[in-house]
């Protein structure tokens, strides 16, 4: 991954390994991460599980996944995962939207996981390329069609209502900063 990639100093803190952050905050186990990018028309991108996945198949999210041990910081790996995802090169990172914790599941040890999601600048929104291991389909989208959960003739399902509520809040965000 290039270490091109630019943050303003607000981000510091998520400039650090996973080994570190969690070392800084215990009360986690596991991190995830998650991309926001908005297209010229300042629409979504959003991406479809894959039909075959065996977590949350055809559901749709925001390119993701999980922090690696090899990732030099929290920034570079949700840059990665945007380019293994969705073939996109992560130029900037605008800022951080939001963070959702989540944990223990049936029958495994307690985990807590920590999603980080930021939204990014890419060098093109034009050049989307999936993994069709991963994910089927992808469609950038209003902050309507969010709200409305569907675009055109394509009806959105979301994991849970907290992954719905990451798009708007990056909505929120992107209008906000807009206007400073």
């Amino acid at each position: 991954m290039s270490t091109s990639l630019t943050y303003p100093s607000s981000l510091q803190e998520y400039a650090v390994s996973e080994k570190e952050y969690v070392r800084q905050h215990p009360e986690y186990d596991l991190l995830v991460t998650g991309a926001v990018v908005f297209n010229r028309e300042g629409k979504l991108l959003i991406v479809q599980r894959a039909a075959d996945e065996r977590a949350f198949p055809d559901l749709w999210e925001i390119p993701g996944g999980k922090v690696d041990d090899t990732d030099e910081t929290i920034l570079q790996a949700a840059a990665r995962e945007l380019k293994e995802e969705a073939g996109l090169i992560a130029t900037r990172v605008v800022r951080k939207v939001t963070q959702i914790t989540f944990g223990e599941r049936p029958g495994r040890s307690p985990t807590t996981w920590l999603k980080l999601v930021f939204e990014m600048d890419v060098e093109s929104t034009d050049s989307v390329v999936l993994d069709p291991v991963e994910h089927q389909k992808f469609l950038f989208a209003s902050e309507e069609e969010i709200v409305n959960d569907v675009v055109g003739d394509v009806e959105l399902v979301y994991i849970s209502a907290p992954n719905k509520e990451v798009k708007l809040e990056a909505f929120k965000l992107r209008r906000e900063g807009m206007s400073s």
